[in-house]
C-alpha cells in the first residue's frame, strides 16, 4: 500500500504534459485565484483555514451524553495528497491538511477513530482504526501525524501538551463532516441559545467553473494529481451549502458522435465520483451530462479550436426549494 502511495505522490511532483488528445485539454475563461489560503472564483471568494480563538471553542459546555473530540495535524510539507481522512465510527469528518486542527462532538462510549491518508483513495473509513472508551461531558484531544509515504499516526495526547500546539493552529473550514452524534438524550436536557443564527451565504446568480482536469487518451480515470482541481468545487459547495452542481463534459469533433458522447459522459461521471468519496459531497446535489462534441465554442477546423472544445466545467447554481 505504501508503494501505491510513493507512486501517486511522484505523480504528483512530475505530472504528465498532456496536450492534442481529445476530450483532454482545457482552456479556463473563469477567474480563479488560489494565492496562499484564500479561494476565489470570479467575485465569490471563501478561505480553506481560518483563524479561531480555541479557548472560546473549548469553554462550550459538552453535554453529559456527548464528548467533544479535537484533532490536531502537526505542521509538516507533506504532499496534498497525504491529507489525513479523519472519521468517527465510520463517518467522515474531514481531510485534515497540516497545520491545521478540527473538532467534532460524540457519543459518549466507545468510539471507533482513523487517520488514513488521501492519496490511498480507497475511501476506507475504518483503515488504522483505534477504539477509545469516551466519557460524556469532556473533551478529548488527538495528535495526527502522516509520513510521506502515507503512515499514519494517531496519539491520544493530554489538554497540558494540546493546548500549546493549538496556539499555532488554524481551523479547517472548507469541508462538510459527516459526524453526527445521534446521542440518547441525558436525563436533563438542557438547551443552549445561540448567541448568532448561521446565516446560510445565497449564490446570487449561476457559477461557471472550469476544471483542469486531463484524461489519458479513450480513459475516463482522474488521476490524483487532479484532485486539488476537483476540491476547488467542493470548498464552494461547502460554502453555498444550498447549491447544486451539474459537471459539464465536452469535446471536439475527431472520432464519431456517438463515441465523443459515451467518452464525455464517462469522464463527468468520474468526476462526480471523486467529489463524493474523496470530498463528502452528497450525490444529491450533483448532476453529470456528457454532451460530447454537440456544443463546440470554437473551430474544429484548427489545433487551437479543437482544444477551447475539449474541457469540462462545472455549473454551480442555487437549489429551488420546493
Amino acid at each position: 500500500m505504501d508503494r501505491m502511495l510513493k507512486k501517486a505522490i511522484i505523480t504528483i511532483v512530475f505530472p504528465t504534459i498532456v496536450s492534442g488528445i481529445s476530450g483532454c485539454a482545457v482552456i479556463s475563461n473563469s477567474s480563479i485565484d488560489n494565492e496562499g489560503d484564500s479561494r476565489r472564483v470570479n467575485n465569490v471568494m471563501w478561505n480553506n483555514q481560518i483563524d479561531t480563538d480555541f479557548r472560546t471553542l473549548l469553554a462550550r459546555e459538552v453535554d453529559t451524553n456527548e464528548t467533544r473530540l479535537v484533532f490536531i495535524r502537526k505542521n509538516d510539507d507533506d504532499l496534498e495528497q497525504t491529507s489525513a481522512n479523519i472519521s468517527v465510527n465510520n463517518r467522515y469528518q474531514v481531510s485534515l491538511h497540516p497545520g491545521n486542527y478540527t473538532a467534532v462532538n460524540s457519543c459518549v462510549g466507545i468510539n471507533q477513530l482513523s487517520a488514513h491518508a488521501t492519496g490511498f483513495k480507497d475511501n476506507n473509513l475504518l483503515a488504522n482504526k483505534q477504539d477509545y472508551q469516551l466519557d460524556g461531558g469532556q473533551t478529548y484531544f488527538f495528535y495526527v501525524d502522516m509520513d510521506d509515504s502515507g503512515k499514519s499516526t494517531l496519539e491520544q495526547i493530554t489538554t497540558d501538551s494540546a493546548l500549546p500546539l493549538l496556539e499555532t493552529k488554524r481551523y479547517q473550514a472548507h469541508q462538510i463532516s459527516r459526524v453526527v452524534p445521534n446521542c440518547a438524550a441525558p436525563m436533563a436536557v438542557i438547551v443552549p441559545i445561540p448567541e448568532v443564527l448561521p446565516v446560510v451565504p445565497v449564490l446570487a446568480e449561476k457559477v461557471t467553473i472550469e476544471l483542469e482536469v486531463l484524461f489519458e487518451t479513450d480513459k475516463s480515470v482522474v488521476r490524483p494529481e487532479y484532485y486539488s482541481k476537483i476540491s476547488e468545487v467542493a470548498s464552494f459547495m461547502s460554502q453555498y451549502q444550498n447549491t447544486i452542481v451539474t459537471i459539464e463534459g465536452h469535446t471536439d469533433s475527431r472520432a464519431s458522435e456517438y463515441y465523443n458522447q459515451a467518452l464525455s459522459q464517462r469522464r463527468v461521471d468520474a468526476v462526480k465520483e471523486v467529489l463524493i468519496t474523496q470530498f463528502g459531497i452528497d450525490p444529491e446535489r450533483l448532476n453529470a451530462i456528457g454532451y460530447g462534441e454537440s456544443q463546440p465554442r470554437a473551430t474544429n477546423d484548427t489545433a487551437a479550436g479543437r482544444q477551447l472544445n475539449r474541457r469540462v466545467v462545472a455549473v454551480v447554481e442555487e437549489r429551488v426549494n420546493n
